[in-house]
């Protein structure tokens, strides 16, 4: 927290910024680290990408995804991996504001990935809770746009889609796919990315020819 305060001091020493927070806030005290937290929160919630391919299928358009494409959803569904990836963000069912749907990982580890991308040095949340039950257990993420979001896993040691898909296979439900079955997953996984928003860069309150840095 202490370093918080530091970075809000260094936002409440460019008066350009006291206006925009009072406008959103109010007079009395705006600057604070809550209301960036809620400034910054306020923000991420234009961070949306529709109109995947996906999503256009599932809509009605028939055309919006390939055979390949709709081959990986309906193996994506057969594996079981709609278990944990579901719901609209595929991550899992709708939840309280401010919670997360969390699961095991690895769940099987009699197989050579989990010693291969070393998955079992983190205990997850356990490192937070120091509660044993939340040993290797993991906020579920989303599949929105996960072709783009490489590497792969909490510790980034999986490096592309396709072995990605492979090793969640394995060490969640204990199957070993077939290259096709794969190269469908991969395929279906690629229909999830959407249309990005168009973000002009802002012009940045200025500090008037001094630096902020001690």
């Amino acid at each position: 927290m202490g370093e918080l305060e530091k970075a809000m001091d260094r936002v409440r020493d460019i008066p350009g910024y006291r206006a925009y927070f009072e406008a959103a806030f109010g007079k009395d005290d705006p600057i604070t680290v809550d209301n960036a937290a809620k400034a910054v929160a306020a923000y991420e919630h234009t961070l949306i990408t529709p109109n995947s391919a996906y999503d256009r299928y599932i809509q009605g358009d028939k055309k919006a995804m390939t055979e390949q494409q709709v081959r990986g959803m309906d193996t994506f569904a057969s594996l079981g991996c709609i278990a944990c990836h579901s719901g609209a963000a595929f991550n899992g069912p709708a939840m309280s504001p401010g919670t997360g749907f969390f699961a095991r990982f690895p769940t099987f580890t009699d197989n050579d990935y989990v010693k291969q991308y070393d998955f079992t040095a983190d205990i997850g949340r356990m490192k937070v809770t120091s509660n044993e039950a939340d040993k290797q257990m993991w906020k579920v993420p989303t599949l929105r746009n996960i072709a783009l979001t490489a590497p792969y896993f909490h510790n980034g040691k999986v490096k592309t889609l396709n072995e990605a898909a492979r090793v969640m296979a394995k060490v969640q439900l204990n199957q070993d796919l077939s290259d096709e079955q794969a190269a469908d997953l991969v395929a279906f996984l690629t229909a999830l990315t959407g249309e990005f928003p168009q973000q002009p860069m802002p012009q940045l309150p200025p500090t008037l020819g001094r630096s902020l840095i001690q």
